[in-house]
């Protein structure tokens, strides 16, 4: 089992804190694409819009997307506040 908890603006587009998935082995990508396809606020789950945490490490410094995360790891997903000048 893979457990994926969901932060800030992840945890309120999918209306919950945490997801186990039943899988033994998927990519970052699948799991956001799942996410984004059981999001009850659309617009939310978009993949530049995420920091992936897995095990505690950014995935940006692993795989990126394409790494793999297999029964027993820990995915944090969070939203990223972008904002700019006006």
């Amino acid at each position: 089992m893979i457990t994926v908890n969901l932060l800030g603006g992840a945890r309120k587009a999918l209306g919950k804190s945490e997801i186990s998935l039943d899988s033994c082995e998927t990519s970052v990508s699948d799991i956001l694409d799942f996410l984004k396809m059981k999001a009850v606020e659309k617009g939310i789950i978009e993949h530049n819009n995420l920091l992936v945490v897995i095990n505690g490490k950014d995935a940006s410094v692993m795989e990126g997307y394409d790494t793999i995360v297999r029964t027993g790891d820990v995915i944090k997903i969070v939203t990223i506040v972008h904002g700019g000048m006006l």
